[in-house]
């Protein structure tokens, strides 16, 4: 990974548009007949691979989408993407058909190596029902994204088994500490690759990015999580999070804190998750209210999991700030709640 300082600089970014988009294809319901496998890994990812762009959520401009491809190709890689990935169609980036349909045209694409959302926003939750998990089971590629692209992440594990990558989207910023992560978990990876830290700069004075252990303790499992409120609204459908001996990840923005007790209580009192073996969390940024008194973040969230009684801990970097770890689902990892640390015990790529 050279020149990381300069990636957004006009590079003549190359757009593979000339390559086959894959034959239409037709399935039914996915979800009816699939068969399951642990532990699928995709292929790494290496310069000159080919990167589809897609957006499952909300719609994204041609600005976004131009500085998303000079991204891609100052790092070594070739973006392709089809002409629906502009498509608008009310605060969705097209219709739910249409954006299922642009998805698995990349997993059925013999010619893309990966793919890539170039944002979240919302609408990810409403396709998860229109994909073929067979075919994408068939087709294992990186799928890489967080916030919205959470459930997509979450029940293309369950559903094939496919390992997925809770990292940047393309509108994300792309600094020296995100891009090692993800070299480091997706593109060179390592069997046994601590997760480094470090706080987002001019927060000292936001409890928000704290770095502190809720509780003490060490946990070893598959990883999996992503945004705090669109698991929530997975809760009770058949993409519902297993969160059985896993270490569970959660991060979230922008919530006033009462709106964070009342999902982390819907997660605890609907879900499996009293059987998981531990809890890392990220930056709940923007969720402190001082509207009206009430208990801090850090109350509300130790008051609401403490139940748990399982190895805990807060700040670490991912979700929605610009220092984020690429965070493999369906990968095993050990944490340490009392020193804070996390670390992958297998490569998450072939």
């Amino acid at each position: 990974m050279t020149d990381r300082r300069n990636f957004i600089k006009k590079s003549g970014a190359f757009v593979a548009a000339s390559l086959s988009p894959g034959a239409l294809f037709s399935y039914e319901n996915g979800l009816q007949n699939y068969e399951q496998h642990s532990g699928i890994k995709p292929k790494r990812l290496q310069k000159g691979s080919i990167i589809g762009l897609v957006t499952p959520g909300g719609p994204i401009t041609k600005k976004q989408l131009d500085s998303t491809v000079e991204k891609l190709t100052s790092l070594g890689f070739q973006a392709y993407f089809t002409e629906t990935v502009l498509d608008t169609y009310g605060y969705f980036a097209g219709t739910d058909e249409a954006r299922a349909k642009d998805l698995m045209n990349m997993f059925a694409n013999q010619n893309v190596d990966g793919i890539l959302s170039v944002r979240g926003g919302y609408g990810a939750i409403r396709i998860l029902d229109l994909l073929d998990y067979n075919l994408i089971q068939k087709n294992p590629k990186a799928l890489i994204g967080y916030s919205d692209i959470t459930a997509l992440l979450i029940a293309i594990y369950q559903k094939t088994g496919l390992v997925t990558f809770h990292g940047p989207v393309g509108i994300s910023t792309f600094n020296d500490f995100s891009l090692q992560s993800l070299e480091k978990v997706v593109f060179k990876p390592k069997k046994h690759y601590k997760y480094p830290y470090q706080r987002e700069p001019e927060t000292d004075d936001n409890p928000e990015f704290d770095f502190y252990t809720l509780i003490p303790g060490q946990a070893r499992g598959k990883l999996i999580g992503g945004n705090l409120s669109v698991i929530d609204s997975m809760i009770g459908s058949a993409f519902e999070p297993d969160f059985d001996g896993k270490i569970v990840f959660l991060e979230e923005i922008h919530e006033k804190t009462y709106k964070i007790d009342k999902m982390l209580t819907h997660l605890v009192q609907a879900t499996n998750i009293r059987k998981a073996a531990g809890i890392v969390l990220g930056i709940f940024n923007r969720c402190s209210s001082d509207e009206e008194p009430g208990f801090s973040l850090k109350e509300t969230i130790a008051n609401t999991l403490k139940v748990l009684n399982i190895p805990m801990a807060y700040g670490f970097p991912f979700g929605h700030v610009a220092n984020k770890i690429t965070l493999p689902t369906g990968t095993e990892a050990s944490f340490d709640a009392t020193k804070r640390t996390l670390q992958l015990l297998e490569k998450a790529v072939s």
